[in-house]
């Protein structure tokens, strides 16, 4: 397979595993805290005072710094929600408790070194909140919290010595049980993830078997299509990882309609994937040259014409692109020779396929593209810098003369503007607002 499940890769559903880290953390430094504590305030009037201070301190530090505020307020909510006289050091959670340890100092509080950088890693750990804002995948969760368990157990084998002896041996024993707990349960999550991931991995390939198989392929395909293309609309990731597998099942099993997929996808790259001009181009064969949609054809063409592939050969893109003969995609060329996203820049090439377009329908009816006031002022722009193959600056002006009678009264103006070429061009703008297109020729 082209695509690869890397340690769970993909894995957006990870709050479960971010929620076990971040509440660990919260319980190892709250036990800590609370035995420094009662080493200190060993009856519950002194510490009864100590949260009064430390709340009082708090408003008046939430009053002087309103940017701070929220932090400071976290100190104080817990004291209307669970009262003075039960108030302890497991009433504040990681914002509180950086607050106050950071800020301001109750008890004289004092980390060495070692627990003071640890305790700084953990407390101001933004990935509690990025990951779960974010909804990151498991493939970077699973990393970042193996890190943070490292860091808590750390943190706890560091508090030997700043303790007595008898309440270090109580608090290591128990801290680390909940660390050993909490690794097994983030394990399991992780395993159940993957897991799941794999069995609807199976569940695309057995879908793919039967559709390729059918009576009536395209129309199975286009039913499941919708399903396989955001099996997961709340993880991205694991969508776009699924949708891969779709098709790649179904390219190996015969259905070449998929391979469309497959050639854009590493032609722009997506969410897991890298661009990779290489296996579009491959795709692209897959699919059939005569079965590609017209920009598919340009994109392949643009491969070869680029040199961006190894067996890059400009006679088999001019083959393709000369067979494209009708006038809509002649107009449709015209632009990709002129601005030059996906084939190279050819104004000589633009020109003389706007002059082949169609300048109106036949009738109303009918379908046909026809050329925009900003192919005209395109044609015009050739026209006077000279570019096509035959040279007309008053074909140009008289085509600038009409698209101004034309649009005087619109909502639109025509402008100059030079390209990256530094060639002066001209460009259709609304009065008032932004090009169509961003100075792109």
């Amino acid at each position: 397979m082209g695509f690869e499940l890397r340690n769970g890769a993909g894995m957006n559903d990870s709050s479960q595993v971010i929620y076990n880290v971040k509440k660990t953390a919260t319980r190892i430094i709250q036990g800590y805290l609370k035995l420094w504590v009662e080493e200190r305030c060993p009856d519950n009037e002194s510490w009864t005072k100590q949260v009064e201070s430390i709340c009082d301190e708090a408003r008046r530090r939430g009053d002087e710094n309103p940017r701070f505020k929220p932090s400071y307020d976290a100190v104080t909510a817990p004291l209307d929600r669970v009262g003075l006289e039960k108030m302890d050091m497991g009433s504040w959670d990681l914002t509180a408790l950086r607050t106050i340890i950071l800020h301001i100092h109750p008890l004289g509080i004092w980390l060495s070194e070692e627990q003071y950088e640890l305790f700084i890693k953990i407390v101001d750990d933004k990935n509690y909140d990025s990951h779960e804002s974010t909804n990151e995948p498991m493939e970077y969760v699973k990393p970042w919290s193996c890190e943070a368990m490292d860091r808590i157990e750390l943190f706890v084998k560091s508090a030997n010595g700043s303790l007595k002896e008898s309440h270090y041996k109580e608090y290591f024993e128990e801290s680390i049980k909940m660390i050993r707990e909490t690794r097994e349960r983030n394990r399991e999550e992780y395993d159940a993830r993957y897991g799941q991931i794999a069995e609807l991995k199976r569940q695309a390939e057995t879908e793919a078997h039967d559709i390729a198989t059918s009576r009536d392929p395209l129309n199975a395909y286009g039913a499941a299509f919708p399903k396989w293309i955001c099996k997961l609309p709340n993880d991205s990731r694991v969508s776009w990882y699924l949708w891969h597998c779709f098709n790649e099942a179904l390219v190996a099993e015969g259905f070449t309609l998929a391979a469309s997929n497959l050639a854009n996808t590493y032609y722009s790259g997506d969410e897991i994937t890298p661009v990779d001009y290489e296996k579009a181009a491959y795709y692209f064969e897959v699919r059939g040259i005569d079965s590609l949609g017209w920009e598919e054809k340009v994109q392949y063409a643009g491969l070869h014409l680029r040199n961006l592939i190894s067996n890059a050969s400009a006679e088999k893109a001019d083959s393709i692109l000369s067979k494209m003969k009708s006038p809509a995609m002649s107009l449709f060329l015209a632009r990709e020779f002129f601005y030059g996203e996906r084939i190279p820049k050819n104004y000589a090439k633009a020109a003389a396929l706007y002059e082949a377009s169609p300048t109106k329908r036949a009738t109303p009816e009918s379908n046909s593209s026809i050329m925009t006031p900003q192919d005209y002022a395109n044609l015009a722009s050739l026209y006077l810098a000279g570019l096509a193959n035959e040279p007309s600056p008053g074909k140009g002006s008289e085509i600038i003369a009409a698209l101004e009678d034309a649009l005087r009264g619109t909502n639109s103006t025509l402008q100059p503007y030079q390209n990256e070429d530094g060639f002066t061009f001209y460009r259709v703008t609304k009065l008032g607002g932004k090009s169509r297109r961003k100075a792109q020729g």
